[in-house]
């Protein structure tokens, strides 16, 4: 007689009362970095995770400048930009502008800027280091200038100023951060207009199903489904103004959700 496999949560991390996971990402290290904002506060935090066990590295983390003594981006305006080994990268915004402002280097597990550029904005994430630009004016005009920066120091990449046409060659030739993080997104369902998404892997079909209620609220669920059987299922959120899209994700053989926006769930698919 064949046993149901039943899929169970690893870990789950409840970011606290009011909080909103924005964004997620993964070191090639292996460490698991969110941000999650308080809208109420307009803060924005950091938190670290080790996927494995759960444990928690940082779990409110606020940027702060180490050579200016500033919050980044007033602690609201802050966002994660990329990752290099184990380090994430960081950026503000500019004034009245959606243009991100500045690069600072965080290591996740120690919870500190290793170091800090404010003056360059980045651009792309290279095999020969992180292009950034900066804006010098000239007649009058503003342009950019181009350069290239080693990831684990902040300083310059010998060779002076790229140009501009090598600049958007290196952009082009640029790994995706999904590519760069392996991880895996849904795909929506065209069929279904837009009340599902899903990702097949290896014969585990991973879906988000968006239906509305009687109030004209939004229901969104989870499912695992191997052979027409049923291995995981858990609601997302329930009454939300509108469906939860793109709010499942895969790395390494794991699914990460995010439930009631202000937890993350870990479940391994095998």
């Amino acid at each position: 007689m064949s046993m149901t496999r039943i899929l169970k949560s690893r870990w789950i991390h409840d970011c606290g009362e009011g909080a909103v996971i924005w964004h997620l990402a993964f070191t090639p290290s292996g460490t698991l970095v969110g941000q999650k904002r308080f809208a109420e506060d307009r803060q924005a935090l950091f938190f670290t995770i080790d996927p494995l066990s759960g444990s928690v590295y940082v779990a409110g983390w606020v940027a702060v400048d180490p050579v200016q003594g500033a919050v980044i981006g007033e602690g609201w305006f802050a966002g994660i930009e990329t990752v290099h080994q184990q380090l994430v990268y960081i950026h503000s915004w500019q004034d009245a502008s959606p243009e991100h402002r500045g690069i600072w280097a965080f290591d996740p597990v120690k919870g500190e800027v290793r170091w800090s550029r404010p003056e360059f904005v980045f651009s792309a994430n290279t095999p020969g280091g992180l292009l950034v630009y900066r804006i010098v004016f000239f007649a009058g005009l503003p342009e950019r200038r181009y350069a290239l920066l080693d990831p684990l120091r902040g300083t310059l990449v010998e060779g002076g100023d790229i140009a501009a046409e090598e600049a958007l060659l290196l952009q082009r030739g640029a790994e995706t951060e999904e590519q760069r993080q392996g991880v895996l997104l849904p795909e929506m369902d065209p069929q279904s207009g837009g009340g599902r998404e899903w990702m097949l892997l290896e014969g585990i079909c991973v879906e988000g199903l968006h239906r509305t209620d009687r109030d004209g609220g939004w229901q969104s669920s989870l499912r695992i489904v191997e052979s027409g059987t049923l291995l995981y299922e858990d609601a997302m959120e329930s009454g939300s103004s509108k469906p939860l899209w793109n709010n499942f994700l895969v790395r390494g053989g794991d699914l990460y959700y995010i439930r009631n926006k202000r937890e993350l769930v870990c479940v391994p698919l095998r």
